[in-house]
């Protein structure tokens, strides 16, 4: 019996030390561990979707649109912001009360429609188109917005401008920050202890009215760049020809469409873009500090033309100066499909109907070449790895991703998987241990991760004794 057990102790003993150099070398071959020196990608070779018959480059270049009066343009799928046609739609350009479409973004997003605008002195002060209004008069923001939007009136909105700006300001004193450090931007006409909301718009200087609206234009900007709007610059709220020492008063053709595509998703936006016709009065305050209807009434109608010339239009602003020529920005929406285009300098006086027929063009090749596609769907087994050191040799993976857009019998699709043959371990399940990535036309579109099905606990030294143990028990 001693001797029973002195070999079955040495043996154990032996085992150990063989445990040891085992997992020392993160190899243990009854637990089938592969280990392969090289990590080498899997990828799926190119797919090529087509809506229709292949198509040629000749095919492409006879649908696209041609003879476009507009120096800059371009069409947009408004539902992903990619560009479907452009020309010369990246180059910076003036482009006039279309601006006006990010200045009732911002006021919608930092004022309030029901509060009190009070209009200055600069404000009054502003260009044709007018409202007429008067310094010291306060109008409800959500007036001057349809103001703005139906008949373009500079006035309204530099009124907006300071009046949103203020709110922003006092918002932020509220919250402890009274020096823009969100903006790096530090207060020069106002005194930095100034109790921003004993502010009254009516009797601040030009100089500080300045202040204001160079403060919602950085608010514009900044909402630009968070759209990858990387070629635009707003100095003004109205889009007025403008420069200062950063640059000129512009946008692209790209940028101002795929700010509009933002504009349509709020619904604020699209009521106030889609009103026929709007009538409000200027604002009287009583001695309590509460508002009554004042005898400055107007009525103002709805000037883009062209929501009654397509079918499916749902939002427009046109634009003019002497820089920027005639300019329109509209979106589209069919079989909820939203198309966006865009035309700068299309034409100067005399030729005020060629951006209707640009837009048109624009918007047509859209419609008539661009259809829904699946172009990828979610895949519960897609391939397995093999796991270095990891108590489950291998695992599966999946990818959860729906990928559906516009295309055309234009664009060639092509999905690339990226996945090691061998990760180590350890993974936890439904970790992305890869990537698929959708190339349109040979750019990158989207990429999306390839996940693990399960977990794999790296091999320890714990489990092996674990397994060694069970292996010589009965």
């Amino acid at each position: 019996m001693k001797k029973y057990m002195y070999k079955l102790a040495s043996r154990f003993l032996a085992a150990i030390i063989i445990l040891l150099l085992i997992c020392e070398s993160f190899s243990y071959s009854n637990l089938s561990i592969e280990t392969i020196a090289t990590s080498q990608t899997q990828s799926r070779p190119i797919t090529t979707l087509c809506i229709n018959e292949v198509s040629t480059s000749d095919d492409y270049n006879k649908s696209k649109p041609s003879n476009l009066y507009a120096k800059y343009a371009a069409v947009i799928d408004g539902s992903n912001y990619r560009v479907l046609f452009e020309k010369d739609g990246f180059a910076p350009a003036a482009n006039a009360s279309t601006t006006k479409i990010m200045t009732v973004l911002i006021a919608l997003e930092y004022g309030n429609l029901d509060q009190f605008a009070t209009v200055s002195k600069y404000a009054a002060s502003m260009p044709d188109v007018q409202l007429n209004i008067s310094s010291g008069e306060h109008y409800v923001l959500r007036d001057l917005l349809y103001s703005l939007m139906l008949q373009s009136h500079n006035d309204s909105a530099v009124a907006i401008a300071e009046n949103v700006a203020l709110t922003y300001l006092i918002n932020l004193q509220n919250k402890g920050d009274s020096t823009l450090n969100a903006m790096n931007y530090t207060m020069s006409t106002f005194d930095p202890i100034t109790d921003f909301a004993t502010i009254d718009i009516a009797t601040i200087s030009t100089e500080q009215s300045k202040e204001l609206v160079h403060i919602f234009a950085t608010l514009m900007n900044l909402k630009a760049s968070s759209f990858g709007c990387t070629n635009t610059y707003f100095i003004t709220p109205n889009g007025l020809d403008a420069e200062d020492e950063n640059g000129k008063h512009s946008t692209t053709a790209v940028d101002l469409a795929r700010i509009m595509a933002h504009c349509v998703q709020n619904e604020n936006f699209l009521k106030i873009t889609q009103t026929k016709t709007y009538s409000f009065t200027n604002q009287k305050e009583k001695d309590d500090g509460t508002y009554f209807a004042g005898s400055h009434s107007f009525t103002v109608n709805n000037a883009n033309a062209f929501l009654q010339m397509m079918d499916g239009v749902i939002s427009g602003k046109t634009g003019f100066t002497g820089d920027a020529g005639y300019c329109y920005v509209c979106a589209l929406k069919r079989d909820n499909n939203i198309f966006v285009s865009v035309v700068l300098a299309c034409g100067w006086p005399g030729n005020k109907s060629y951006k209707w027929a640009d837009t048109k063009k624009l918007l047509n090749f859209g419609i008539e070449n661009y259809f829904d596609t699946n172009v990828f769907t979610y895949i519960s087994d897609y391939k397995d790895i093999t796991v270095n050191n990891g108590i489950t040799p291998t695992i599966k993976t999946y990818i959860n991703s729906d990928v559906a857009m516009q295309l055309s019998r234009f664009d060639n699709v092509n999905i690339i998987y990226s996945l090691p043959e061998t990760i180590d371990a350890p993974i936890i399940a439904d970790s992305a241990v890869g990537t698929a990535s959708i190339y349109i036309n040979d750019q990158l579109y989207c990429e999306f991760p390839i996940l693990a099905k399960s977990s794999s606990e790296k091999i320890s030294y714990i489990y092996c004794l674990d397994k060694i143990i069970k292996g010589f028990l009965p």
